[in-house]
């Protein structure tokens, strides 16, 4: 006689081209369809050892829901797109782990790409999401003015914007406050006794450049310190290597600023241009901080073990994954949409990478 064991692996054997379906999982249970179903859907009024019989049964079978039937049902995916703009960051990769941590407790998975700050390519990857009739998009934008945005409220799709201050108001973002981030780093180097302070930027195009620009005029006025148009570098991109390109080419006079000597100071809008920062400190023998201080942006886990460690404005990674994914996820299930704006403020994270000078 066939135990109930050995009959869920005859079953299995039987069906290793088929998926197996909980008809099976009944006949091998002796139990009713309706009973195996409440079974597998942890319905309370199913009972507790013929509830534990059934899923041990599953388990050995290799059951698994068909979760595209019931999404038909339902008329949704359960997934949700996430877009970055680069995986390769820390800042976004760091995020995207929180976002995996919740979804794993969820229904829902996850379709993931990124658009290399390309507006084109930004554009496919909505597109693909679109036709993957994913349930909502979390995107962190190159522009939110920009017609790819548009496109998604065209298509009527829930989506939440990150690490982007949207100007239109109907959006929901989860945002951190970059303007005043550029000002609390600013600022601290005042203190220090720096006036002459390098700003390296992102591409001028970026959602967040203009706000991190915003944000350093700001604090120099504040201080009565003249702000010089050619102390503003855009960088290429926010990577290791466009920070070591652009930082080499302002100290070897490949770029319109008079001088390395006309600034003591740097402030970042990323911590991989800090860190390409170093590496020209490397190669060419000058000191962080008693040549130059140098402030990043992000506070990467990187950060914390350059030498010296590097003085950055942390932003809250990992309450812009959870709050964001929240927030989607809410609209996707509740019939009364919630328009939702988040703003993190960023704060000061001082380490060794500045030093005070004499005015």
């Amino acid at each position: 006689m066939l135990t109930v064991s050995k009959m869920a692996n005859v079953v299995k054997k039987e069906h290793t081209q088929k998926k197996v379906t909980i008809r099976q999982i009944a006949a091998v249970a002796n139990v009713s369809l309706s009973t195996v179903s409440r079974a597998l859907r942890n319905d309370p009024r199913a009972n507790r050892e013929t509830r534990e019989r059934i899923l041990k049964i599953s388990r050995e079978m290799d059951y698994y829901p068909d979760s595209l039937a019931k999404g038909l049902r339902q008329n949704k995916t359960y997934t949700i797109g996430i877009i970055f703009n680069d995986l390769n960051n820390p800042f976004y990769s760091e995020i995207l782990g929180v976002i995996g941590e919740r979804l794993n407790k969820t229904n829902y998975s996850m379709l993931i790409s990124y658009s290399h700050y390309d507006v084109e390519q930004e554009r496919a990857n909505i597109m693909t999401m679109l036709s993957k009739r994913v349930d909502g998009i979390i995107i962190s934008p190159i522009d939110d003015e920009s017609e790819n945005i548009e496109l998604l409220d065209k298509n009527h799709i829930e989506y939440v914007l990150i690490d982007c201050y949207p100007y239109a108001g109907n959006r929901n973002y989860v945002y951190s406050e970059h303007g005043k981030g550029a000002t609390l780093a600013t600022e601290y180097l005042v203190s220090r006794g720096h006036e002459n302070i390098l700003l390296l930027t992102g591409p001028p195009e970026r959602c967040m450049v203009s706000h991190f620009i915003k944000g350093y005029a700001s604090a120099l006025k504040k201080h009565k310190i003249k702000l010089k148009k050619d102390l503003i570098v855009h960088a290429q991109d926010l990577s290791i290597d466009s920070g070591y390109q652009r930082f080499k080419e302002i100290l070897t006079g490949g770029i319109d600023v008079n001088g390395p000597e006309d600034f003591t100071a740097v402030v970042t809008i990323s911590d991989l241009l800090a860190i390409g920062i170093y590496k020209v400190a490397n190669e060419l023998g000058f000191r962080i901080p008693d040549d130059y201080s140098i402030i990043g942006y992000d506070n990467i886990e990187l950060t914390s073990v350059l030498s010296p460690p590097l003085t950055t404005i942390h932003q809250p990674r990992k309450r812009i994954g959870t709050e964001s994914l929240a927030m989607l996820i809410h609209n996707i299930e509740h019939e009364e949409r919630e328009l939702k704006k988040l703003a993190f403020p960023p704060y000061l994270v001082r380490r060794g990478s500045v030093r005070a000078i004499n005015r």
